[in-house]
């Protein structure tokens, strides 16, 4: 446990700033329709992969950050980091070959999918308490409301033309100037021997059901993120900048999630989980009807506040289901792993049920999806109330 400390305006924003990092991507969040029209020789999925190849690379380098924090400060780990995304990113603009953008796509998700769980695992590290819990919401706050500026620039951008976009990344230099000026610093983690580690575990049962939860949720949620924009623009509802204004609403109310959550949290206790997963749940029901770009940005607040209030409260539960405080940095890097599996698979997961079901009319994922996200908020409310009663029987006795 981190000691605590008192840290300036400047050094809060520092840390926070990094959450921007995550963010970044959005600035082609109205890009794949373009890319399709681009590369008609491949497929749609192939395409796709501009999309989901960060959320592969996550699965990997968030399991090596946990690794890195052993032996570097996070602070100098996330600087890199910013650095090789800017290039990745940036270098983009000037390919034109699908499969060369790919291999740029993957040197970009080591740098993300690395910096990811350190968004996290920095205030894990530096603060304490409700000051934590506080700071987490804001987080995601900071860092949507970020994400609400770069889409709604990015669908500006790519509606002159796509490739314009890609100078979007270039804005992690200064960010990346920022935690390394202002950005404090923490000492590596240090790695228990070898003795001590045989005799105790770090994970408990409750982490693992966690973990296989996040996965299926992260398969559903990403659906609409991937399939807006080839709804909007496909079904002629609407354009590049209405993808973007749409998906800005989303972020602009993840922001509006972030900070409330502390308030929203200290109320709901365990039932936020429930809350979270069910608005998202509900936007992607709603997005099955939808067909004005009005109905589609208030589809999008409920989605936003979802989104939101999803990533503290995960953020804290899987941490919290450590066996030991100590090792609730590492559960958060193996639970950033698991947002990659499930992000990652989506395509192929959903497109392997769409088939099999033989869904072939308009928005079928969102069937798919929003029927899963249904079924996993019940399993989870039974969970809960079940776990609860027994839990008030201990103790009562």
């Amino acid at each position: 446990m981190a000691e605590e400390k008192k840290y300036s305006l400047i050094n809060i924003i520092a840390v926070l700033s990094v959450s921007t990092l995550l963010y970044l991507a959005t600035i082609n969040a109205a890009s794949l329709p373009y890319l399709v029209k681009e590369f008609p020789q491949y497929s749609i999925t192939t395409v796709k992969l501009f999309t989901t190849i960060p959320s592969l690379m996550m699965i990997i380098c968030s399991l090596i950050s946990g690794k890195l924090i052993q032996i570097f400060p996070i602070k100098r780990i996330i600087v890199v980091c910013a650095a090789l995304m800017c290039v990745a990113g940036f270098s983009t603009y000037f390919v034109f070959n699908l499969p060369t953008i790919l291999i740029l796509r993957v040197i970009y998700g080591m740098g993300s999918g690395t910096v990811f769980p350190l968004a996290n695992a920095i205030i894990q590290q530096l603060f304490e308490g409700e000051q934590r819990a506080r700071l987490m919401g804001i987080r995601a706050g900071f860092g949507a409301l970020f994400g609400a500026a770069v889409t709604l620039v990015g669908g500006v951008l790519t509606s002159i033309h796509w490739r314009y976009a890609f100078f979007g990344y270039l804005f992690a230099i200064p960010v990346a100037l920022l935690i390394l000026f202002f950005c404090p610093t923490n000492e590596p983690i240090k790695k228990e021997k070898e003795a001590d580690a045989v005799k105790e575990r770090k994970y408990t049962g409750k982490t693992w059901l966690v973990l296989v939860f996040v996965i299926l949720f992260n398969v559903c949620m990403m659906s609409f993120n991937v399939e807006l924009s080839l709804v909007v623009t496909g079904e002629g509802i609407g354009n590049a900048k209405s993808v973007s204004m749409i998906a800005s609403t989303n972020t602009i109310f993840a922001f509006i999630a972030g900070l409330i959550f502390g308030s929203i949290q200290k109320r709901a206790k365990r039932f936020m989980a429930v809350i979270a997963t069910g608005l998202v749940g509900l936007a992607l029901m709603l997005g099955r009807y939808v067909n004005s770009v009005p109905l589609f940005m208030c589809t999008a607040a409920i989605f936003g506040l979802g989104f939101g209030f999803y990533n503290p409260t995960y953020n804290l539960l899987i941490a919290s289901t450590a066996a030991k405080p100590k090792y609730g940095s590492q559960a958060i890097t193996i639970y950033t792993s698991c947002v990659g599996i499930g992000q990652f698979s989506y395509p192929y997961l959903i497109s392997w049920i769409t088939r099999g079901l033989h869904l072939t009319a308009p928005r079928s994922e969102w069937r798919v999806t929003s029927t899963g996200l249904v079924i996993l908020v019940s399993c989870a409310l039974i969970y809960i109330l079940v776990t609860g009663s027994r839990d008030r029987k201990k103790a009562a006795a």
